[in-house]
């Protein structure tokens, strides 16, 4: 009972804090004695590799952890068991994992032995393969992908990042290999070399693109893309219309004032503020946050609708902005970009078919789309977040719903635009410098 309560806590903690995916969890057995060995990048690996599977996981545990305080009460309610990680002081853990195997259980180990930096396995303590020579039980070999990210070592925190848990085919040693080789220290070695392997098919792309994306976080700034111009266009698209709707005289500072201290801002970017990880989101993410604090005032000067639900219009895009905290890079360049693209055409329209939540249903149905059409992580939630929205907002407008369907069509234009002008140059791009999967 409490093992289920605290893999439902977990599981919910999980989902909000991280972008978790398990693949190939259908390669541990449902039942019979399995040894399931991954890389130890993080203080979390025990509950990723748990999440997915429906039996219980009894894992090797370092002996200091059951010495903390309700953390050691956690993981022995866990099935953990404690293992002397000094170097000659395994026997005992060793005989208490044999004796798991013999009972048809499934043993969870880590045979480095100790949290690894971020690389690639090397050489392998043997514990792995003695225990599946002497029991038959097969190797599940295991890739934990993101976790560094996820929790790095020496940091108090974890913070929020992409996991991907990919459970590799079973090494299944035969009756005779078995037979043969009981004492073989260098056939013991070749099979950890078969488990090092398969969990390193999967481990060096990740760590590369990792260690890509962090110097890429790194590197000065980049110079002000097309998109970016898009709020200048819009101000000058603007001040001719106010001024044709002679607005301008009373409202000219809320047309030029957001978008000014916007460009003073890249301005910044570009020349004061020192390159870094929270520096790249920021810059990546600020059309969003002008179009979010502008966009009331501007249409207001513009004799435009105002939107009738602009707190509805806030909640949602930020409810659809919050998964892409665990996406990559260039995905979030990719957004934000059809982000602008929907919301100031969808602006102009309103100029000559004016609608009080045109804006809304443009944006809003662009976020699912582009959550369908990208497989972006939480596409689920943030579609259904995104239609529950777009579908209230209609309800409980009063006007005519015929012109909405010019607004809904322009999502789809926008992901055109971008499958056609800017996804081969992105994915390009990603490819060579920061793929993490």
């Amino acid at each position: 009972m409490l093992f289920s309560i605290i893999k439902f806590i977990t599981h919910s903690l999980f989902r909000i804090l991280f972008s978790v995916e398990h693949h190939g969890a259908e390669n541990v057995p449902e039942k019979g004695a399995v040894i399931i060995a991954g890389n130890h990048p993080s203080y979390l690996d025990p509950l990723l590799v748990g999440l997915p599977i429906k039996r219980a996981i009894r894992f090797m545990a370092w002996d200091a952890l059951f010495k903390v305080p309700l953390l050691g009460q956690v993981i022995k309610a866990m099935g953990a068991f404690p293992v002397d990680i000094r170097k000659g002081r395994g026997e005992a853990a060793y005989l208490e994992a044999r004796r798991v195997l013999s009972s048809g259980d499934a043993l969870g180990i880590f045979p480095e032995g100790q949290r690894s930096e971020q690389a690639a396995m090397g050489e392998l303590r043997a514990g792995v393969a003695r225990l599946a020579i002497e029991t038959g039980a097969p190797i599940v070999p295991v890739t934990i992908g993101g976790a560094t990210r996820a929790w790095p070592k020496w940091k108090l925190l974890p913070r929020s990042a992409r996991i991907i848990v990919r459970y590799h085919k079973p090494i299944l040693l035969s009756e005779q290999e078995r037979e043969a080789n009981r004492d073989n220290r260098e056939f013991q070695r070749q099979v950890m070399q078969r488990v090092a392997a398969s969990i390193n098919r999967s481990l060096i792309p990740s760590i590369r693109g990792a260690e890509t994306l962090e110097r890429w976080y790194h590197q000065p700034p980049s110079h002000i893309r097309s998109y970016e111009w898009a709020p200048l266009i819009a101000t000058v698209v603007a001040v001719f219309v106010a001024g044709a709707r002679e607005t301008l005289r009373t409202d000219w500072l809320n047309i030029i004032l957001p978008p000014a201290l916007y460009y003073a801002y890249i301005l910044a970017d570009l020349t004061l503020i020192k390159p870094s990880r929270l520096a790249k989101w920021l810059r990546n993410s600020s059309p969003i946050w002008l179009i979010l604090v502008w966009h009331y005032s501007l249409t207001l000067s513009l004799l435009a609708p105002t939107g009738d639900r602009n707190a509805l219009l806030l909640a949602a895009a930020l409810a659809g902005f919050f998964p892409f905290f665990y996406e990559d890079y260039y995905s979030l360049q990719k957004f934000v970009r059809g982000i602008v693209v929907s919301y100031y055409v969808s602006l102009a329209i309103s100029l000559a078919l004016p609608h009080g939540i045109g804006t809304l249903v443009a944006v809003l149905c662009f976020i699912a789309i582009f959550a369908i059409w990208y497989q972006t992580s939480y596409r689920r939630p943030v579609v259904a977040v995104m239609l529950v929205s777009v579908a209230s907002a209609i309800i409980m407008s009063g006007e005519p719903r015929s012109p909405l369907l010019i607004y809904a069509a322009l999502p789809l234009l926008t992901i055109l635009y971008l499958e056609t002008f800017v996804t081969i140059a992105y994915d390009i791009r990603k490819a060579g410098n920061v793929s993490l999967k």
